[in-house]
């Protein structure tokens, strides 16, 4: 499934879990949602391009300080439109 197609999903479970009844349905909407949204994380993360994905930037042979850009995670969050 590419990213439209989950967020697609994504959006059709969370109208789904609001117009539930029960206590375990909207639940078991809402875990399945939450399965989505994670692979949709996974695909948007884009390695730093400052760090090259390590998290920190090497000044000197005995000395780190950590990037910037990243904040030190290694990956960057593509900016993509709301759900």
């Amino acid at each position: 499934m590419n990213t439209k197609e989950l967020k697609v999903n994504y959006k059709k479970l969370l109208n789904k879990a609001s117009q539930a009844i029960g206590r375990k349905e909207t639940v078991s909407y809402l875990n399945r949602a939450a399965k989505i949204k994670s692979k949709l994380y996974t695909t948007t993360k884009v390695n730093c391009f400052r760090c090259k994905g390590a998290g920190f930037l090497r000044v000197s042979l005995d000395e780190t300080k950590t990037c910037l850009s990243c904040f030190g995670k290694g990956f960057l969050i593509k900016e993509y439109q709301q759900l």
